[in-house]
């Protein structure tokens, strides 16, 4: 994808398309990163990674990884616990 670069007041911008835009989940006023290395220039967005929802989250909990299997099935006291 071929792009032209525009000056606007003092400085000079490029413009994102709107596809890539949607695709890398750019908005208005989304923290970037610039830097020019060897001859290119190299965008990042900056920030935290999008928040995860609590649901996607406890989905990925397997009870089967657990190694204490023991705690969490009903057999009463394991230590000192009074029950």
């Amino acid at each position: 994808m071929t792009i032209v670069v525009k000056k606007i007041g003092g400085s000079v911008a490029v413009l994102i398309p709107n596809s890539v835009a949607r695709e890398m989940g750019l908005a208005d006023g989304t923290p970037m990163e610039l830097t020019a290395n060897a001859g290119a220039i190299v965008m990042r967005k900056r920030g935290r990674r999008p928040r995860r929802s609590l649901k996607s989250i406890v989905d990925q909990i397997r009870p089967a990884s657990y190694r204490r299997r023991r705690e969490l099935l009903d057999e009463g006291a394991v230590g000192r616990e009074h029950w």
